[in-house]
């Protein structure tokens, strides 16, 4: 079981950074693919309460077929904590400036990347080298792209995701199944005991209020 987390290019895996090839994330390596650049496509968006709907087009990075080229080197951010409590106020050091419900803030879809092609193309051959087939997927702090490789829809037996809004899982089309949630009003995950292989965070985990909280629960679907 893996719980991979991309915060600023670096990637998690439980205690231990699984990108000790860098090649395994090297987005050049995605020239020799077949899948195009970019998928554009019009979703039509109405937003509840809203009588009217209107269409959008948008344009989704594959992770392939890009002319990128940097170095990746792998990098280890796991710190050993000593015995018992950790070495921080937990009850106070989370807190934010503002405490005001993020729900607000994620009510209206926003259809934009966080991360540019390059790290996408980078995070998307990550997925494709350590992931295996046949794999249950979880993709917590989701939204309307995973960065998951074009196959994977075919490839793995379950793609589940938890997110803030619930029209940008809906656009998701490499879902199996969403869960909109708020992880920082209420960090359960809506699954049970040993459901995945693997859970995927993008540029997320950082914006959680309840860190341990979410990834005990992490924990307890792997």
């Amino acid at each position: 079981s893996k719980f991979l987390s991309s915060t600023a290019a670096s990637f998690l895996a439980s205690a231990t950074v699984l990108a000790t090839d860098p090649s395994s994330c090297d987005a050049m390596t995605s020239k020799k693919s077949k899948n195009p650049r970019y998928i554009d496509s019009e979703i039509e968006m109405a937003i509840p309460g809203n009588p009217r709907a209107r269409g959008i087009l948008v344009r989704r990075y594959t992770g392939d077929s890009t002319p990128f080229q940097f170095p990746v080197t792998p990098i280890r951010l796991v710190k050993e904590w000593p015995v018992g409590e950790p070495p921080f106020d937990y009850a106070n050091d989370f807190k934010r400036e503002d405490e005001v419900d993020d729900q607000a803030f994620y009510a209206i879809p926003r259809l934009v990347y966080h991360i540019d092609e390059p790290a996408v193309a980078s995070l998307t051959q990550f997925y494709r080298n350590n992931i295996p087939a046949g794999s249950e997927i979880l993709d917590i702090c989701s939204s309307w792209v995973s960065h998951y490789p074009l196959e994977f829809p075919k490839t793995m037996k379950r793609i589940s995701a938890s997110g803030m809004n619930p029209l940008e899982l809906k656009f998701n089309d490499q879902l199996t199944d969403y869960e909109a949630k708020n992880l920082n009003t209420d960090p359960t995950l809506p699954y049970p005991d040993n459901s995945f292989d693997v859970v995927t965070c993008v540029v997320s985990i950082d914006y959680l209020n309840k860190p341990m909280e979410v990834l005990k629960e992490v924990n307890r679907v792997l």
